[in-house]
């Protein structure tokens, strides 16, 4: 089922209320969490995963150019308000998104997947600001394997890349150069955070995800076959397990 937001899209799956909402990260859409959301809704799990405003598919008018982290976050809050007190589970720049909405809203769980690195956190990428009078367009096969897929071997990639999406030039820049900041009091829920061992890029150095977890005081867990997205390569079924055990253990 398909519930139009004001801005965003919610995909609902499963027959019950949706207890776990999903939070694309940068480029991609609510389309990455297929295999996740379906191996939770084999052992009873209803859940539901969220296209921001611009991504999977949605239209992207002049105002995608400026939406940044704070409209992303409405995106998020809003279908949240139609899950009581949920977990929340984010992905990249949607686990920064996902922390962000976290401090201001009741939860029963936060899981980050490759987080985003919040202001204060250390970090190093050699990205220039982004011009902000056009989006940014989806890397190319050889950076999408690196920054993203580097725990895939499938040898074609064209089903990835045609669904990917250009990303808000606002959104990065406030990601990787103004800085998002993320109180640690603010986040009063459990906190697991889950990173992938081939994860290891100039805009997601190995290391980060300690530093975030060490931080905020979250449970680390570390997918040994996993790159960036690790709902979508090789070690996808370890991270939708880890993700079913941290939940059903509360």
């Amino acid at each position: 089922m398909i519930h139009a937001l004001s801005q965003g899209r919610l995909h609902l799956f499963g027959n019950a209320p949706a207890s776990v909402l999903f939070v694309h990260g940068g480029f991609h859409g609510a389309w990455c969490w297929s295999r996740t959301l379906s191996f939770l809704a084999s052992r009873g799990v209803s859940t539901a995963a969220l296209d921001l405003r611009g991504h999977g598919g949605l239209s992207q008018d002049a105002s995608f150019l400026s939406d940044g982290i704070d409209a992303m976050t409405e995106d998020v809050l809003e279908a949240m308000r139609l899950m009581p007190a949920p977990f929340l589970v984010g992905h990249s720049l949607g686990a920064l998104i996902a922390m962000r909405a976290a401090s201001q809203i009741s939860l029963r769980g936060l899981i980050l997947l490759a987080p985003a690195a919040p202001s204060g956190i250390t970090r190093s990428h050699p990205l220039p600001r982004f011009p902000t009078v056009h989006t940014v367009q989806p890397p190319d096969e050889v950076r999408a394997r690196k920054w993203f897929m580097a725990g895939a071997s499938a040898p074609d990639m064209t089903l990835y890349l045609r669904q990917l999406c250009p990303e808000s030039p606002r959104l990065l820049n406030e990601c990787f150069h103004e800085g998002v900041a993320v109180e640690r009091d603010g986040l009063t829920s459990p906190i697991l955070c889950l990173s992938g061992e081939k994860d290891d890029s100039p805009l997601h150095p190995r290391g980060q995800d300690q530093l975030i977890a060490d931080h905020y005081g979250a449970t680390l867990r570390v997918i040994g076959s996993s790159g960036h997205c690790l709902m979508l390569d090789d070690g996808w079924e370890c991270t939708a397990s880890e993700i079913h055990a941290w939940i059903a253990a509360r």
